[in-house]
């Protein structure tokens, strides 16, 4: 199935519209915060951006969009930023920036990176359900 930007975009408005409350969880990394949802088997995302970068300020808005959609209502994602997170990053193999990584515990399912369009998203964060 093909999502389109008009079909996130009507999703994001009728969420908002309804006045859900479900939405996914857009955290700060946190190191223990990270392991410990992965000690706990959850499905987590790692959205590894930084202030500076361009692309990670086109992707950022993406992501908080579609955080918003019911479908991702058990999603947690958690927003590393390159500069202040550097070390943790270096030793999840995590070094490229507009970078979302999908874990199920411990273990890396997907990885995507610099990718902004909202369709293409939506397919990578669809992977962690």
């Amino acid at each position: 199935m093909t999502l389109n930007r008009r079909a996130v975009l009507t999703g994001f408005a009728a969420t908002i519209f309804m006045g859900s409350k479900a939405h996914a969880s857009l955290v700060s990394f946190d190191t223990a915060a990270f392991n410990a949802a992965q000690d706990a088997g959850k499905s987590v995302v790692l959205n590894i951006t930084a202030k500076w970068c361009g692309s990670c300020q086109k992707q950022r808005p993406v992501v908080a969009a579609l955080l918003n959609n019911p479908e991702f209502a058990h999603l947690t994602v958690f927003d590393a930023d390159y500069d202040l997170h550097k070390n943790e990053l270096r030793k999840l193999n995590a070094q490229q920036l507009t970078t979302l990584i999908i874990y199920r515990g411990r273990s890396e399912v997907a990885r995507s990176s610099g990718e902004t369009r909202p369709e293409m998203v939506a397919a990578f964060l669809k992977k962690a359900l």
